[in-house]
Formats: structure tokens, C-alpha cells, sequence
């Protein structure tokens, strides 16, 4: 986090602020200490300003971040204590389990079947088995897959493993969506503030003028054409989306995923706990022949109660029933895994109990128990899938049980299935349709069996589309898969590398990707989409590998979520293209003015002073209204969108700046200082009115803006009247002005009104799609 010494002094020493303390200590030293003042009466306002919303809009990120830091309990001198991972110290001693990130470097002191996902520094795809008789280094930033263990911090921070590879990766800054989009409008903006000034510096000192004035010229139009607010304006907007996103329930790591979530256009997510109530209830046990079976429970019941591998919701609605009251020892456990996707239990009296997903069970099975009677597998087989198929189309989750005498995974007796219910959670449907009316569609990935996903798919109205099997997508090129997404909505029995495959083709649609997820198994997916979501009871590694966090996992949720960030993104690009296009025609038509007028049209300092004065109601655009239409649809960064609003509506403002020039040289036949005068108070009045115009596709009357933002411009609009009405401003060349000159600045910025208002409603004039992103 930034200090806030460093904060201030930023303020200070922005490119556009240096060239204005230049420009004061030449001012001061060739003995104009007058206009040094008067630029210095600029920047230190400015900055103040700049400081105080940055300041706040770091604060609000600080505050985010404390409440997403990670907690970790530690035994400290005996005690049980919870602190964050920041504070560990060496020799504190921690338990790991299933989903937990490692906070430190750590040595095993005991483990239980401890698996650990070392991907992130290995790039390795399997997980390590750890103990403290082997392989007993934990390093920091990898993940428990399952197991359990207690370890030692051997080292913290910037001496750890990851520490040292995070150090040399520092110096690569990973540019996100929305930093791409200001680069290229940075860049837009630097190409046409480098032809401005070489062409009316070198245009001026054609004409024989003073260099150092035409310089000073030039630099104040540069100055005047680059939006010096704009990162402030960008940290204010997404500050205070981020306040209401919290407000939303919705937490985030980063100030620029706000942006990220308003863009998003495909949302992938799972179906326990998101589609459904994630309340896991056990409505049965049954065998083979589809009756209740007690003995099938109670099997399930044991091997939930002691393996280790794998905490799911699952075996703690078997936990709950009970049913076993004196559960016997084990012996052994063959750990869970997700290419394996099941787990077995060896018992001291010899019992293998095997659980987990149907088909996986059956093909350790040669026998299939009805009843009492064991009857061969191939004899039953077409029964059981015919069962199987039936339960799942109920919308039962459903697992299936194994058993035999002996410690290996073959030659078993399938013993029937255990029938969990999860029903669809209240008003999940009509959340689907708030993010169909935002233009998202939704892909459901689930583990679960395709008739189970195709049930609650149909139940909630995901769709109708084809339904893809992970065993499917392991026979589909990347080419066909990406085919097969036009219609497929729902994937089921998908692994973790298998998540990730989905999201990486939608990726490649071109469409902005988000994940939602809350497991172990949703890490890898979670990093490849465009939009990572999490849940705040979450596994650390899940929440880790997210930008944002929802305090409350709903989809209606994250449609409130995605209506604050379309919100945040609108009112940035109306800073965006209402500054630079009013800039643009402000400033063009002082450049051509320049070079037929024997007086510059403007001394530097107004020029700037102008820019400050304008930049007051754009700071209030954060806190804006933004119309219903713009947040039902994603809105993206579009470069040549922006170059085409600025030409467009800035050529319009040159138009009206320049008849202002001619009719004052021919009829009006005013001093420079009316002239200045009168000028300065028309480009302040059209800038102002261009905010309340622009910032609406809407006609303005019908779209009203913030409080905030039109009492700020109607206070810069009466300051602007003031300044040529009583000659406030004399002392810097801008002295008051006759009635002519009045009365033309109220025809023209009434006239210049009107003609944005048609330039912006009436397709005729202009191509909308082409101006507006």
C-alpha cells in the first residue's frame, strides 16, 4: 500500500505539474512574479485536490484488503491465537488442511495423507505426497489438495521459496484489461498533444513571436489538451464503486476488477450452493434393485466419518444422520483425487469401503448386491444405469458404495447408491433472468452427473442446449470444443483441468470470461477466467486465486455487482470522452486562432486556470446517475470510438470558438482583453454544458444528473458569467467586457446548446455506434 507522504508527493510530481513549476521558476526568474503566483495559485489547489480523492480512494482499498486478508491460527508459547499470515514468525507452529494456502515456508512436524498442489512454483500438474519421514517442505504460495498435518514457519516473506521467484517476477507488470484500455488512451492523447505543440510552436515562431512565449504557449495548450484528472477521476469512480460493491456484498482485491466485472459478458458457475441451496439433506439409500437399504447408509456413513483426503458437503450430510453408533477403526484410506473421484476406506476388521461417483465405483466391481443375493455384474449393469438414470433425472445427487474384504480397489461388491437431496434455491430463476436482462449468459460446470445437471439446468432455466460430459471433452480438439460452445450451456462429471479447458476456449470467443467458485477443484479455472469470483467461506486457495469475493454467494449478487461496475465504467469514459473532446475543440481553435490574431488568444496562465476551472464539475462525474440502457449491456474500450467523439464534438466546439474570433474582429471590434475575456468565458460555459449534454445518449432534459454534479456546474457557470460581467479576473488579463460581447457569448453557447443536442440525437448527423463505446 502507498503512504501517505508518497501519495501527496505524486500530486507534485505528475509530468503535467513539473512543466507548471517550470514554468513559475522562469516566470519568477525573468521577473514576471505576477503570472509565477498565479501558476503557482493553480497547482497547489489542484494538488490538494488531487491528494484528498486519492487519498480516500486508497483508504477504501486498505480497508478492502484487511477484511480479504488471510488468517491464520497459530500455536504460539502453548496458545491457540489467530493473527494474519503477514504476522507469522519463525518457529510458530500451524495445521494444514484440505483447501488451505501455505502461508510460509514450513517443515511437517506430523501429517495424515498430506497432499500438496506445487503448480504455482513447479508447474507441475499431480500433487506431492508430504510427510515428515519424506518429502517434508512445505513452500509458500502452494495449497493442501488433501490431508491434514502440523508444521513449523522456517522462513516468512520475501525469504521464502515463492518470495525469492515473486522478487525477479516484480519487474513485469501484468497489464489487466483495464490498463490496456488507459495505455491506449494515453497513447491517443500523447500522439495529438505531440502534433499540437510541434505545429504551434514552430507556427509562432514563423510569425517572429518570442520564443520563449510561443513555447510557454504551446506547452499551456499541450497542458490544456491532456486530461491532468484523469487518474484522479479513475480512483475516485472505482473507489467509490468499490464502497457500493461492499455495500452490495460483494469485496474486491483490486480497485480495477470493478471495471472487469461490469464488462463481463459469459458467467460460468457451479451448482451446489449457487443454483441450489447448497443445504445437502441424505434422502435415502438404496441397493441395486432400488429398495431402502440400511446397510448401504451405513457404509457410506463410516467412510465419510474417517477419511481424511477430501472435506466436502457431502460426507457432512452423511455425518449427520448418525446412523452408526459405534463406528469402527481405520486401517488405511486411499485417498480421494479428481481423475479418481472417489476415496476408499480400509477398516481394522479387514472392510474396504469404497465411495464417490457411480461409474468410477463400478469398474472396481465384479458383484452387485439385491437384496441379500450378489449377482454378477454384467447380469445388472443395464438395471443399475436404467436406476441410476432415473434417480439423477429426480435431481438427486447421487453416490454410489462399494465393498469387499481385502485392501485393494478391485473385485468388489457394489452395494447400492446413497441419494442426497439439494434443491433449487429460492428466486435463482429470476436471478438468471436479471443476468439474462444484462446481457450475460450463464454455463453451469458441475462434477455431478449429466442427468443431475441437466435437471437443475431445466429446473432453474439455464437451457436446453447440449449437455457435455468431461469424458466427452477429453475426445473434442480444441477446435470442436470451441464449436460445441455456440450450443452447449451445461458441462457435467468436468475434473479441475477440465474447467479450466471450458473457460479458456469461451476466452477465445473474444467475450469477456467470468468464473464462479468456491473448491479446491475450482483454482485452476478461477485464474483463467476474466472475472474471478469467489465466495468468503471458501477455500483459502479459491478465495486467493480471486479478484473479487462475495460475502454472500447468490447470483443476484453478482448482478448487483455487475450494475455498480457498468455504472463505475460509464461515468469513467464520460470523463473520458466529455474532457478530451471539449479540450480538443478548445484548444484546435486556439492554435488556428494563433496564428491570425497579433496577440496570442489566450496567455498561458488563462489557459490554464480555464483547465482548472473546467476539470471542478468533471471530478463530481464519479458520483453521476448513468441511464438504465447503458447498464444493460457489457461496455469495452474502444480507441477509434473515442478518437471519433473527440474529432466529432470538438470540431463542433471550434466551430462556435472561431465565429466567436470572427465576429469580434469584424463587428465587434473589441480590446484583446475582451476578446480573452469573452473567450475564456464561452470555453468554460460550452465545457460545463458539454458535461451535462454528453454524459447522456439520452437528450439532456431527460436524463438528469447528480445533485452533486449540477450544483458544481452551475456554480463554474456563474463564475464564468462573473468573470467578463465584473472583471473579477482584471488582474490576469481578463477584464470585464461590453454588452455586445455579452449577449454574443449567451447567443453562442445557446446556439452551441442546441447543436450538440442534435449533433447527439439524430442518427443523420452522426454514426452513434461509430462515437459512443
Amino acid at each position: 500500500m502507498k503512504s501517505t507522504f508518497r501519495i501527496f508527493l505524486r500530486q507534485f510530481t505528475s509530468p503535467a505539474i513539473l512543466i507548471l513549476l517550470v514554468s513559475a521558476i522562469i516566470y519568477g526568474l525573468v521577473g514576471n512574479v505576477h503570472d509565477a503566483l498565479i501558476l503557482l495559485a493553480i497547482i497547489v489547489p489542484s494538488g490538494l485536490l488531487t491528494f484528498i480523492q486519492e487519498f480516500r480512494a486508497e483508504n477504501t482499498l486498505r480497508a478492502l484488503q484487511k477484511r480479504l486478508e488471510l488468517r491464520i491460527e497459530v500455536v504460539r508459547d502453548g496458545q491457540v491465537i489467530e493473527i494474519s499470515a503477514l504476522d507469522l514468525e519463525l518457529g510458530d507452529v500451524i495445521h494444514i488442511n484440505p483447501g488451505d494456502v501455505i502461508p510460509a515456508d514450513l517443515e511437517v512436524i506430523t501429517s495424515e495423507n498430506l497432499s500438496i498442489d506445487e503448480s504455482v512454483l513447479t508447474g507441475e500438474a499431480f500433487p506431492k505426497r508430504k510427510s515428515e519421514k519424506g518429502d517434508y517442505e512445505l513452500f509458500m504460495g502452494t495449497y493442501a489438495v488433501s490431508g491434514s498435518s502440523t508444521a513449523k514457519v522456517v522462513r516468512v516473506g520475501a525469504k521464502t521459496k515463492y518470495g525469492v521467484m515473486e522478487a525477479g517476477l516484480s519487474k513485469v507488470d501484468i497489464e489487466t484489461t483495464f490498463e490496456r484500455g488507459i495505455r491506449g488512451f494515453g497513447l491517443l492523447v500523447a500522439r495529438a498533444i505531440l502534433v499540437l505543440v510541434v505545429f504551434v510552436f514552430f507556427g509562432n515562431i514563423a510569425l517572429d513571436r518570442p520564443t520563449f512565449n510561443s513555447l510557454l504557449f504551446s506547452l499551456a495548450l499541450a497542458i490544456g489538451l491532456t486530461p491532468q484528472m484523469l487518474p484522479v477521476i479513475i480512483s475516485v469512480c472505482l473507489s467509490a464503486g468499490a464502497r457500493h460493491l461492499a455495500d452490495e456484498k460483494v469485496l474486491i482485491r483490486r480497485l480495477d476488477a470493478i471495471e472487469d466485472l461490469g464488462t463481463l459478458e459469459i458467467l460460468c458457475t457451479d451448482k451446489t450452493g449457487t443454483l441450489t441451496t447448497g443445504e445437502l439433506v441424505v434422502s435415502g439409500a438404496i441397493d441395486a434393485g432400488g429398495n431402502a437399504n440400511l446397510r448401504v447408509l451405513e457404509l457410506a456413513y463410516e467412510n465419510a466419518l474417517l477419511q481424511e483426503s477430501s472435506a466436502n458437503f457431502v460426507d457432512l450430510a452423511l455425518v449427520k444422520t448418525g446412523v452408526v453408533a459405534t463406528p469402527r477403526k481405520k486401517a488405511k484410506e486411499i485417498d480421494f483425487s479428481f481423475e479418481r473421484r472417489c476415496v476408499s476406506i480400509q477398516l481394522e476388521d479387514g472392510e474396504l469401503i469404497s465411495k464417490g461417483a457411480f461409474r468410477e465405483i463400478l469398474t472396481f466391481c465384479t458383484l452387485v448386491r439385491v437384496g441379500n443375493e450378489l449377482r454378477a455384474k454384467e447380469l445388472e449393469i443395464e438395471n443399475l444405469e436404467q436406476l441410476y438414470r432415473e434417480k439423477a433425472a429426480q435431481g438427486f445427487k447421487i453416490i454410489a458404495v462399494a465393498s469387499k474384504e481385502g485392501d485393494t480397489e478391485i473385485e468388489m461388491n457394489f452395494e447400492g447408491f446413497i441419494l442426497i437431496e439439494d434443491p433449487a434455491k429460492k428466486g435463482v430463476t429470476e436471478s438468471l433472468k436479471e443476468l439474462s436482462r444484462l446481457g450475460i449468459d450463464v454455463v453451469l460446470i458441475s462434477g455431478d452427473s449429466a442427468e443431475s445437471a441437466r435437471h437443475i439446468s431445466e429446473v432453474v432455466g439455464i437451457g436446453s442446449g447440449e449437455c457435455l460430459t468431461g469424458k466427452e471433452l477429453d475426445g473434442l480438439s480444441d477446435t470442436e470444443l470451441s464449436k460445441s460452445l455456440s450450443s452447449a450451456r451445461v458441462f457435467a462429471e468436468v475434473d479441475p483441468i477440465q474447467k479450466a479447458r471450458i473457460v479458456t476456449a469461451l476466452k477465445a470467443s473474444g467475450k469477456s470470461i467470468g468464473f464462479l467458485g468456491d473448491g479446491i477443484n475450482d483454482a485452476l479455472a478461477l485464474k483463467n477466467a476474466d472475472v474471478s469470483i469467489s465466495v468468503d467461506d471458501a477455500v483459502d486457495v479459491a478465495k486467493s486465486s480471486s479478484s473479487i469475493v462475495l460475502l454472500e454467494k447468490d447470483l443476484a449478487v453478482i448482478a448487483d455487482g455487475v450494475r455498480v461496475g457498468r455504472r463505475t465504467f460509464e461515468n469513467t469514459m464520460k470523463y473520458i470522452r466529455i474532457t478530451i473532446s471539449a479540450s480538443f475543440g478548445n484548444v484546435l481553435s486556439m492554435a488556428i486562432a494563433s496564428f491570425f490574431l497579433p496577440f496570442l488568444p489566450m496567455l498561458p496562465t488563462q489557459i490554464l486556470l480555464l483547465n482548472f476551472l473546467s476539470d471542478l464539475p468533471a471530478i463530481a462525474i464519479s458520483s453521476d446517475k448513468v441511464d438504465r440502457e447503458d447498464l444493460e449491456r457489457p461496455a469495452h474500450w474502444s480507441m477509434r470510438g473515442i478518437g471519433h467523439f473527440m474529432v466529432f464534438f470538438g470540431l463542433i466546439s471550434t466551430i462556435f470558438d472561431l465565429t466567436l474570433f470572427l465576429l469580434s474582429i469584424a463587428w465587434l471590434e473589441g480590446s484583446k482583453g475582451e476578446l480573452r475575456s469573452s473567450w475564456f468565458a464561452a470555453s468554460l460555459i460550452t465545457e460545463v454544458i458539454a458535461i451535462l449534454v454528453l454524459r447522456t445518449k439520452r437528450a439532456s432534459w431527460a436524463s438528469q444528473p447528480s445533485r452533486t454534479l449540477f450544483l458544481i456546474s452551475l456554480v463554474v457557470v456563474v463564475i464564468a458569467w462573473l468573470i467578463p460581467l465584473t472583471g473579477i479576473l482584471a488582474q490576469v488579463g481578463l477584464p470585464s467586457v461590453s454588452t455586445p460581447y455579452l449577449l454574443t457569448v449567451f447567443a453562442l453557447t445557446t446556439l452551441y446548446w442546441f447543436a450538440i443536442e442534435a449533433a447527439k440525437v439524430r442518427p443523420k448527423l452522426m454514426r452513434r455506434e461509430a462515437l459512443w463505446v
